[in-house]
C-alpha cells in the first residue's frame, strides 16, 4: 500500500525574508550613492576655491612685481579717466571686496599672463597707503626719501563664478 505524503503548505516566509533583505541592500546602496555624490561636490568645491586662491595669489604677485619695476614713485589718482589706472590714492575706492565684477573690470588691472581653468582672469588694484620718511623732521617729507607703502588688492575666480577669493598685501618699497 502506498502512502501519499502531503507536501508542506508554504507560508511565504522565504519571500518576506528575501524582500526585507533586498530592501536593506537597496537602502545601503542609496546611502552609498548619496555619500559619494556629497564627496564629489566637496572635492569640486575645494578644487574650485583652490584655483581661485591660486589666481588671486598670482595676480597679487603681478601687482607687487609691477611696483618693484618702477624707478620713481607712481602718481596716485582719485578718479580714473582711462581704465586701468596704475595706482589709486588712499581711501578713494571704499570697500572694494564687496564690489561686483563690472566695478573691478572698470578699475582694476588684469593679470599680465593667461591662467587656464578659471572662468575669468584675475585682477589687481594698487592703492597708495602711506609714506614714512627716513627722518622724522618736517622738511624730510618734501625730499621723498623714505618708505612708500602700497596696498595690493587681488581678486581671483575659480572654474566657476561661485568661487571668488580676495587677497590683500602691503608692499613696501623705496624710490631713492
Amino acid at each position: 500500500m502506498q502512502t501519499h505524503q502531503q507536501p508542506f503548505a508554504q507560508s511565504g516566509m522565504v519571500i518576506i525574508v528575501g524582500l526585507i533583505f533586498l530592501m536593506i541592500l537597496t537602502l545601503i546602496g542609496i546611502s552609498a550613492m548619496n555619500s559619494t555624490a556629497l564627496s564629489e561636490k566637496l572635492t569640486q568645491n575645494l578644487r574650485d576655491s583652490t584655483a581661485a586662491f591660486g589666481a588671486a595669489e598670482a595676480s597679487m604677485s603681478d601687482g607687487e612685481a609691477w611696483l618693484q619695476a618702477q624707478v620713481a614713485a607712481p602718481t596716485a589718482v582719485t578718479t580714473c579717466t582711462s581704465s586701468p589706472c596704475n595706482v589709486w590714492a588712499s581711501n578713494t575706492l571704499g570697500t572694494i571686496y564687496t564690489q561686483p565684477t563690472s566695478w573691478w573690470l572698470a578699475r582694476a588691472k588684469t593679470f599680465s599672463s593667461t591662467l587656464y581653468g578659471v572662468v575669468a582672469q584675475p585682477q589687481y588694484i594698487i592703492e597708495f597707503h602711506s609714506f614714512v620718511p627716513y627722518e622724522l623732521s618736517p622738511d624730510s617729507f618734501g625730499k621723498g626719501q623714505g618708505y612708500y607703502y602700497y596696498r595690493v588688492n587681488a581678486r581671483g575666480t575659480g572654474a566657476t563664478s561661485n568661487a571668488q577669493v580676495n587677497l590683500q598685501s602691503i608692499y613696501v618699497t623705496q624710490f631713492n
